[in-house]
């Protein structure tokens, strides 16, 4: 009888033992899949997000430089006057001519038309009547002064000044120049820093307009150039 007892217990104990492990197995097994679950989970979140706001809102981003020239070339704009010299006079004309083309973009001449006067030309030799000999294309808007021939593209690129384009700030011999966009606005500022009195000059672009407004003259405000596109 006591045999018998005993051999029941021993085989209640294997049994225990036995469902003890198949559930901590089956637990574990669990906790796994529940793991892999909760990283599938993860990963398909990850997967599914979308940054909020994929605008691009950087200034500079402006499709063509081109937009900021003027709308009709071969034409003659009316500018009111700020400062003139020391000419008494409440608006001057600009007359923007097309030069030459090029595969990237068109050459124009820009200049203020107006008698000769007191001022007129920078040391003697540079006239301030003539805004300049551009170069517009997508990526930028080059200068070069003092051309009565039409530039190369090699040259514009080589030489020349950018003046319309993304910010950019450089100091090239003492000829500090500045580029800053707000909006719809490039404006360049290009000045000598050599001296004190250095000659200046600034060029404030218009997406859709072209030259909106310019000025020139020396560091103590000497011989003043101040004229805006009128509405």
């Amino acid at each position: 009888m006591m045999k018998k007892i005993k051999l029941m217990l021993i085989s209640c104990i294997i049994s225990m033992t036995i469902c003890g492990c198949a559930t901590e197995e089956k637990n574990e097994i669990n906790i796994v899949e529940s793991e892999q679950n909760t990283v599938q989970e993860e990963e398909s979140h990850v997967e599914q997000e979308v940054p909020e706001d994929t605008e691009d809102t950087d200034d500079n981003l402006t499709g063509s430089y081109k937009d900021y020239f003027f709308n009709e070339e071969n034409n003659e704009y009316t500018y009111n006057v700020t400062e003139f010299l020391y000419e008494d006079v409440s608006d001057v004309s600009v007359v923007v001519k097309e030069l030459d083309s090029y595969e990237d973009g068109n050459v124009y001449s820009v200049n203020i038309n107006y008698d000769d006067c007191p001022g007129r030309y920078y040391w003697e030799t540079s006239d301030r009547f003539n805004l300049g000999t551009f170069y517009v294309t997508d990526e930028a808007i080059y200068v070069l002064f003092d051309r009565t021939d039409i530039p190369t593209v090699d040259e514009f690129v080589e030489s020349g000044n950018i003046i319309c384009s993304a910010d950019i700030e450089q100091n090239i011999d003492g000829q500090k120049v500045t580029i800053t966009n707000d909006g719809d606005v490039c404006t360049c500022l290009m000045r000598n820093t050599l001296t004190e009195s250095g000659f200046y000059s600034e060029y404030e672009w218009t997406k859709g307009k072209g030259l909106t407004y310019f000025r020139s003259g020396y560091g103590a405000e000497g011989d003043p150039i101040e004229i805006r596109l009128q509405k």
